[in-house]
This record gives structure tokens, sequence and C-alpha cells, in this order.
């Protein structure tokens, strides 16, 4: 069945993602500074499980400007590649996507299961200035890329809702296109910050 997820129901995950942030935060502390915020579907209160019951949260990792490592985006992605890997429990499994490092975790204690996932996480690691985000561009090498700036009106538009305007936005346009897409395979769903994003350019 598939439902949205109360803010209560995601607290195992928020806490742990919060923790796995922490604990990264050690491991590379003295090469780079940052700062981790939730962003995407759990900022909007529009969690939705898919039909197996699995959920992601979004997280953006902001490096700052008095990071001591090489700033490379090739470097940077590999050092926190090591350190998510450090980190992860033996019931989680940590995979380096095109823009993102997602952490997987399973509801079994000493290996990964996919078969028993229950949430993710994403993270996406943004530079100093926030303009740009990093991204694999072929053979284990990455690039810094733009961050899209053009839905920034749409965001402002979002924000100056009322509450009863962003309430019947959520509960009467955006989660039912949202639920319809975690029904699908999960390789062909259009991301959820795609239909935000049309959902709230429709709406006004």
């Amino acid at each position: 069945m598939i439902k949205l997820v109360t803010k209560k129901a995601s607290s195992e995950a928020r806490q742990r993602a919060d923790k796995i942030i922490r604990d990264v935060h050690k491991k590379l502390g003295k090469e780079y500074k940052f700062f981790c915020r939730p962003i995407g579907s759990q900022t909007r209160r529009c969690i939705v499980q898919d039909k197996n019951g699995k959920y992601d949260l979004d997280y953006q990792i902001v490096l700052t400007e008095n990071s001591k490592g090489k700033m490379d985006p090739t470097s940077i992605k590999k050092k926190f590649l090591w350190a998510f890997t450090s980190v992860k429990k033996n019931n989680e499994k940590v995979e380096d996507s095109t823009t993102v490092i997602t952490v997987r975790c399973s509801k079994d204690v000493n290996n990964f299961n996919v078969k028993t996932e229950k949430f993710s996480f994403d993270f996406v690691i943004i530079s100093p200035d926030e303009t740009c985000r990093i991204r694999r561009n072929g053979n284990n090498q990455y690039t810094w890329v733009q961050l899209p700036t053009k839905h920034t009106d749409i965001y402002n538009r979002y924000k100056a809702m009322s509450f009863e305007q962003q309430k019947d936005l959520l509960e009467n346009y955006l989660l039912p296109k949202i639920i319809k897409e975690k029904q699908k395979d999960e390789s062909q769903r259009r991301a959820t910050i795609d239909i935000f994003l049309e959902e709230v350019n429709n709406y006004l």
C-alpha cells in the first residue's frame, strides 16, 4: 500500500542520517569543513513510501571555504565515498550514483538485504559558493556542474503561498501524482522535485 510517511514515522531514518553525517564529519573534519541540510520531500511534508514500503530522504552537503583538503571534485567525491563506506553499518550499502552518494538501509542486522530495505538517503555535495554540485562524467572522474537556477521563481511562489494553499497543493495535487509514481518501477519514476516544480507552476 502506498502511503504518506509522517514526521514521527520517519524519525528513525532522520536520526540515522544525522548520525551518519556526524560520523563522516569526524572522519573528514581535518580536511573538509561542511554543513548538511535536508532538502526535497521531507521539507515539504510529502515523504511517500513506494509499494514495498521503502522511502528516501535527500540532503545537501555544503562545503565551506575553510576546508583544507583538495578541492577538485574527484578528490572530494572519493574522500566522501571512503568516509561514508567507513561509517556504514553491516545492514547498509553505500553507492556512488551519478550526482549523489546513496546510503541504503535494510531491516536485517548483519547484512544488507534489498528485500527488506526500509529507507535510503541521497547526499549531494555542493560547492562553497553553493552554485555547483559534483557529477560523475565517466571513468570514475567527477566535475562541478551548475546547480539549476531557473526554478528559483517557482520556489519563491511556493514560499509566498498561504498555509491553506500549500496544504491544498500538497494533498490534492502533489501527493496523488507522487503516489502514482511510487507504484512504477524505480527505473521509470519521475523525480519528486520535478513533480513539485510542475505542480507549483500549474497551481498558480
